[in-house]
């Protein structure tokens, strides 16, 4: 267990509500629909739906969307999605500017190659929220997430805690070159380095996913007969490094985590054989928490440059209530979807 005093704040089912940082922005005002519209015109622009969480992240978008449409404030959404490639998604977002929406809400497949693009729908009148990923520009209208550095923190510091400042351990990565990869192990690295005997002996990108996941563990476990904890940022890559592990009949170590469904019911059954782990979550509702802060800047509302969701954290403490056994898991335990949606969406 944690060792230093860490103050969890677990949000679940809350109106849809964030910490306000920074400075605020003055948005020109609102444009005005033109007469016979229905409201605003949004673009989302999503650079992947590779991994489960990137799939429930636009699920939520498209959920809060249909509200919106329903209470005559969105007029229409036009998502795209750009399947890892930058090039498309600098093409989708010129694309979104040529459609003359009124805000474009995107997660960056690249921080800095997405921001000329976003400079340029900012200079001609789009309100533009850059969430998850950001884009690497000061001039977007606000910037929308958790603080992704502390989950690293949160991660490193439970791992060092479990084997006492000292051991040997392997690292599971996301994507090379995304904003949210880099910060977390940003994290996890301030940490480390305040303990000289925690040794890093091998690392990888696996992409958030189960499969790449698994299969650098067991290339870790291949070249190393000692490993003595994972530092793991994604739920499903840990779960996949858990099934190595005992694929392989090696005895089962600490590994740090993110909140989804599969990781938390691997965790569970496995407590009992010495497994632990720890499972912070970037909150699958930021993309609907963009598209609010969207429609307030819209609607000439002052907005603040930095919005910062709460960390939600899942322990050994609470595990049991965020855990669903008869949902698949592909699910994301840290929801605004109703529940009619989730068994829609996550009904085996």
């Amino acid at each position: 267990m944690f060792k230093k005093s860490i103050v969890y704040m677990v949000v679940f089912f809350l109106v849809l509500g964030f910490a306000l940082t920074g400075c605020s922005s003055k948005p020109e005002p609102a444009k005005e629909p033109e007469e016979g519209d229905q409201g605003f015109t949004i673009g989302f622009s999503n650079f992947s739906i590779e991994n489960s969480w990137r799939v429930s992240m636009e699920e939520e978008f498209k959920a809060y969307a249909e509200q919106l449409k329903a209470e005559g404030i969105i007029d229409e959404v036009i998502l795209t999605n750009s399947n890892g490639d930058i090039s498309k998604q600098i093409a989708d977002v010129r694309d979104l500017i040529t459609k003359n929406v009124d805000a474009i809400v995107i997660t960056a497949a690249s921080p800095s190659a997405l921001a000329p693009v976003c400079e340029e729908a900012i200079d001609k009148g789009i309100v533009v929220i850059s969430f998850d990923n950001y884009v690497d520009s000061d001039k977007v209208t606000s910037k929308v997430g958790i603080d992704e550095i502390e989950f690293g923190r949160v991660n490193a510091q439970f791992l060092v805690d479990q084997l006492g400042g000292k051991g040997k351990i392997v690292v599971l990565n996301g994507i090379a070159g995304s904003a949210v990869d880099a910060l977390r192990y940003q994290g996890a690295e301030e940490v480390f380095a305040q303990y000289p005997e925690i040794e890093i002996i091998g690392d990888a990108y696996a992409g958030w996913d189960y499969a790449q996941g698994k299969a650098a563990t067991e290339n870790f476990l291949a070249a190393h007969p000692q490993i003595d904890g994972v530092w793991s940022q994604g739920g499903a890559m840990t779960q996949g490094a858990l099934d190595a592990f005992m694929a392989a009949g090696r005895p089962l170590v600490p590994m740090s985590g993110e909140a989804n469904n599969g990781l938390l019911k691997a965790w569970l059954a496995n407590k009992d054989n010495g497994f632990s782990s720890i499972a912070p979550c970037c909150p699958t509702y930021v993309s609907a928490t963009a598209l609010e802060v969207a429609i307030d800047a819209l609607q000439g509302k002052e907005v603040p440059k930095q919005v910062n969701l709460d960390l939600p954290v899942v322990t050994e403490e609470n595990l049991e209530e965020f855990v669903k056994p008869d949902l698949p898991d592909s699910f994301w335990n840290i929801t605004k979807l109703s529940e009619e949606k989730v068994k829609e969406l996550f009904s085996r």
